[in-house]
C-alpha cells in the first residue's frame, strides 16, 4: 500500500512540474543543448567527422577567451589510411591514419581560419577482423587529437588579437 501511495505521489509531482513549465537545464532544444555556448560546430561528413564534431564540442565547451559573439565553426575533414610496413607475405603489419582539418570560424565581426594535421599509427593484428577494430580506434584517437589541435589553434589566434 505504501508503494502504491509513493508511486502516485511521484506521478502527481511529475505532472505538476510539467504543467508549471519546468524544463531540465540540459534538455535538448531543437537538437541543440540549451545555452550551448557561443560556438556552433557544423556537421562534418562521415563517421570520423561525427567523432571530430563530438570532440570539438567537448574541447570548445568552455569557450574561447576573447570571443564575445556567436560564431560558426566549419571543418573540412580529409582522412586517409596509409599502410607503412608489410610482412613477407604482403600483408600490412603497421598502418597510420592521416587526418587534415581545414577549419573556418566565422561570425558577424570574426573570421579565423587555418589547417591542422595529425597522424596516428597502429599495429595491424593477426586476427581476421582485428584490423577493422584497430583502424576504428586509431581513427577515433586521431579525431580527438585533431579537435584538440584545432581548439588550441583557435585559442592561440584569439590570444594574438
Amino acid at each position: 500500500m505504501k508503494r502504491l501511495a509513493a508511486a502516485l505521489l511521484i506521478a502527481s509531482l511529475g505532472a505538476t512540474l510539467g504543467a508549471c513549465g519546468f524544463r531540465p537545464v540540459y534538455a535538448p532544444v531543437d537538437g541543440k543543448l540549451a545555452d550551448g555556448g557561443l560556438i556552433e560546430v557544423e556537421t562534418v561528413r562521415g563517421r570520423a567527422g561525427h567523432m571530430l564534431r563530438q570532440a570539438l564540442l567537448q574541447e570548445l565547451a568552455l569557450g574561447v577567451p576573447g570571443l564575445t559573439e556567436r560564431v560558426t565553426l566549419t571543418v573540412d575533414l580529409n582522412d586517409q589510411l596509409a599502410r607503412l610496413a608489410f610482412q613477407p607475405d604482403g600483408a600490412a603489419s603497421r598502418s597510420s591514419v592521416l587526418a587534415t582539418g581545414n577549419y573556418s570560424l566565422s561570425g558577424e565581426s570574426v573570421s579565423v581560419s587555418g589547417s591542422v594535421n595529425v597522424e596516428t599509427g597502429f599495429l595491424v593484428p593477426d586476427s581476421p577482423y582485428g584490423d577493422i577494430a584497430a583502424q576504428t580506434s586509431a581513427s577515433d584517437r586521431a579525431m580527438r587529437m585533431l579537435a584538440k589541435r584545432i581548439a588550441d589553434d583557435i585559442r592561440l589566434k584569439f590570444a594574438d588579437n
